[in-house]
């Protein structure tokens, strides 16, 4: 009888054993599937559409908004802003590496199209790789705090967007990632109405690849 108790113990014990693999297993597929696991969001579910409309709302901000950074006769006229085609490659989960604020916080003065400078703390760094090979953007915060601001400039600025750079939005994701997509980069109010100041790309953040992907030059 002893025998058969232990021999029960022990079956039961594998049967335990061989569910937690098998539960571990199923996590391993869904997650290589897709990237994410079903507790974690996956930020290219539906991102295509999630573009299109922020395009269409930006393009009705543009037209009817009256913050809108156009001018009167160039809202008059204003048919939708240039973009790139969507294209899903250029978007890019990962984490903000921060910078140490003690003893004091790292700070960068950046250049504006009114000649003037303006400081920001430098917040921290984003890391992504791009065929094969890794790259970083500088990330900033105003002083006194407020949103997260990231300018970059790549290969396409001065023929296809915007010569000073485009600035980026960062989303953020549970277990404290960002999705950081240049399918929304978009230009400084500044390319639409020179009565804006807008702070440029410093150099650290000039991107040696051309980003096929956001909002291009405005027309008039």
């Amino acid at each position: 009888m002893v025998k058969q108790k232990d021999y029960g113990q022990k079956s039961f014990k594998i049967l335990i054993l061989f569910l937690f693999l098998l539960s571990s297993l199923i996590f391993l597929i869904e997650k290589s599937s897709t990237g994410f696991s079903k507790e974690e969001e996956n930020p290219m579910e539906d991102r295509i559409e999630k573009l299109k409309t922020f395009r269409e709302k930006r393009n009705q901000f543009f037209k009817e908004d009256p913050h809108s950074p156009l001018k009167e006769e160039d809202r008059k006229r204003f048919k939708g802003l240039n973009y790139y085609p969507i294209d899903l490659k250029y978007a890019f989960v990962g984490i903000i590496e921060k910078y140490p604020t003690e003893p004091k916080p790292l700070y960068v003065t950046l250049p504006t199209n009114k000649g003037m400078g303006r400081k920001y703390v430098k917040y921290g760094r984003f890391k992504f790789k791009w065929e094969g090979k890794e790259y970083i953007l500088q990330i900033y915060r105003p002083l006194g705090g407020g949103e997260l601001f990231l300018p970059f400039r790549d290969k396409t600025s001065e023929k296809e967007t915007y010569p000073h750079g485009r600035y980026l939005y960062i989303e953020p994701m549970p277990q404290g990632k960002v999705l950081i997509d240049f399918n929304r980069a978009y230009n400084p109010f500044c390319e639409y109405n020179d009565k804006f100041i807008c702070p440029f790309a410093p150099e650290e953040n000039w991107l040696p690849i051309e980003i096929q992907a956001g909002e291009k030059r405005y027309h008039r």
